[in-house]
């Protein structure tokens, strides 16, 4: 029931409550012992992005997807990714029953008024005023990226890490030209193992 969350995990948006997927969280968390969430990139493209979350449970495995597109979310039309997979993650826990009634904050609305104090779903606090940086990867180069990692099946957890491993970024619109240069070069030797092993076999 919506009672179960806390008032910070409530978000109030023209007259009508949701809960954010951070409650969502912790009541999953809370109540199992054993829990699992996996995300995967379904479709990817410059304007647009479908994302597959699975939540495991005691309860057993629900699945839901989560979409953003530069059109629909202009204020955070840089990171489409990480909103689409914030907003697959909040349906799966939904659908495994946390807050199952209530529609989540994440699926409503495209940002354009967010409540004060509520960061956008798919970000983290920025801890100064972003800087105008001119290195940043381009479009081409994101592209490439998550293109190459779903020729090899690479969720996008997977992917994460890798990113944050060897450049120590956590998300994709963080990349220098620099840092997505070594991802794809990385990305593209495991493309190049994989075709590789996949000729022997054959």
């Amino acid at each position: 029931m919506l009672n179960t969350f806390k008032n910070e995990e409530l978000v109030k948006v023209q007259g009508k409550v949701y809960p954010v997927v951070g409650g969502r969280l912790r009541l999953a968390h809370d109540e199992n012992k054993s829990l699992t969430i996996e995300t995967s990139v379904i479709f990817y493209k410059e304007e647009s992005t479908v994302i597959q979350a699975t939540v495991r449970t005691e309860k057993g495995s629900f699945t839901g997807l989560g979409n953003a597109s530069v059109k629909r979310d202009r204020v955070l039309s840089n990171a489409i990714l990480e909103l689409a997979e914030t907003r697959a993650i909040a349906r799966a826990l939904r659908f495994a029953g946390y807050g199952v009634e209530y529609t989540g904050f994440e699926e409503v609305g495209d940002g354009k008024a967010l409540p004060e104090g509520v960061q956008p779903p798919g970000e983290e606090p920025a801890l100064e005023p972003p800087k105008a940086d001119m290195d940043h990867a381009t479009k081409a180069q994101i592209n490439t990226i998550f293109s190459i990692a779903k020729n090899i099946n690479m969720s996008s957890e997977d992917l994460r890490l890798l990113i944050q491993e060897k450049t120590g970024k956590s998300y994709s619109k963080d990349l220098s030209k620099k840092d997505a240069s070594q991802v794809i070069g990385i990305l593209k030797e495991k493309e190049m193992l994989r075709k590789e092993g996949s000729d022997m076999v054959q």
